[in-house]
Parts: C-alpha cells; structure tokens; sequence
C-alpha cells in the first residue's frame, strides 16, 4: 500500500458509497407520497396559467364589494366560520354563491367541503364546523357575484385563536387587518 495504490481505492470507495447514498435517497423520495396543493380551489398548473387573471378579478371584486372573514379559528370541538359580503354603499349582498373547502396544507385527503350557509343581511354562516385532527388548517373560499368572483385563503390553527389571511397578492397577515 505504501506504493501509491491507497488512493485509487480510496476514490472508488468514495464513489460507490456517494451512488448508494443517492440511489438511497431515490428510494426514499419514490415512498413519500406527492401532494399538490390546492390553493385557492385550483391544480397548480392550471393556478399558474391563471395567476395574472385570478388576481385582476379579486382586484375588480374589491373595488365593488367589501369581503371580511367574521368567524372563530378552527376547532374539533365546532367552530363558526362566518363571512360579511356588502357593496361599497354598505349594503348587504345576499345572492352571493359560496364554496368552502377545509383541507390540511399536506395531506389532500382530509378535505372538507362546507355546505351551503346560512345567509343573515350579509352574513354568510357556516355553524358548527368540526375539523377531524389538531394542528393547521387552510380555509378556502371562492365568493360569486354575478359575474365577479374573489377567492379569500385563511390559515387557521386549532391551538390559535388567530385566523390570518394569504394568497396571491398578498403577505400572510391578520385577517383583522383585512379592512
């Protein structure tokens, strides 16, 4: 060995163990199920294609109607999530279509998609939501008026009280912020 012939096999050996370390981390990767992200109620692809527009209609939205999240965080134990819908007059809009789906940021299949709410001058009502598992939760919702749509994206915890808004245009931030 004092002849030189230690480095080539030390080489080899480094490369056998660097090909195993990474076709071990294939392996690994493969078993790790791909969960796509359904943000704001669309594929990826087809939210990527669509970004531009999606945010042009929320900016048309909000310059007819004021949209505030009024509701609770989620909670296993039932929740009110709630929303206000009025024009910029201050009048209430009461024909709005709602569509709401809880779902978990990793594991696509606990979504749960809200019925229709209970509507109240304005208030959009979903009561006694329970939420099957503790930790965060993505409230998704898409708003129809006519034809203006706005999605709104909450994040909320079912260890905090605070409910927060993200998406597109937007940092996440207090939904109470939201005015």
């Amino acid at each position: 060995m004092s002849n030189g012939k230690h480095w080539p096999i030390g080489i080899i050996t480094a490369t056998i163990f660097i090909i195993c370390a990474c076709a071990l981390t294939i392996y690994i990767a493969l078993l790790q199920p791909v969960q796509e992200d359904a943000d704001m109620m669309l594929a990826y692809h087809e939210l990527d294609a669509n970004a531009n527009d999606i945010i042009v209609a929320n900016i048309i939205f909000n310059q007819k109607y004021d949209l505030t999240y009024t509701g609770e965080a989620v909670s296993q134990e039932g929740s009110t999530l709630s929303y206000k819908l009025v024009d910029k007059q201050g009048q209430s809009i009461n024909n709005a279509e709602f569509k709401v789906i809880l779902s978990r940021p990793i594991l696509e299949a606990s979504d749960i998609v809200l019925g229709e709410p209970r509507v109240d001058n304005g208030n959009y009502i979903f009561e006694n939501v329970k939420v099957s598992k503790k930790g965060r939760w993505n409230i998704l919702a898409k708003v129809v008026v006519g034809n203006d749509f706005r999605h709104i994206n909450l994040k909320s915890d079912t260890l905090d009280k605070g409910v927060y808004e993200y998406g597109l245009d937007k940092p996440m931030r207090n939904a109470g912020a939201n005015n």
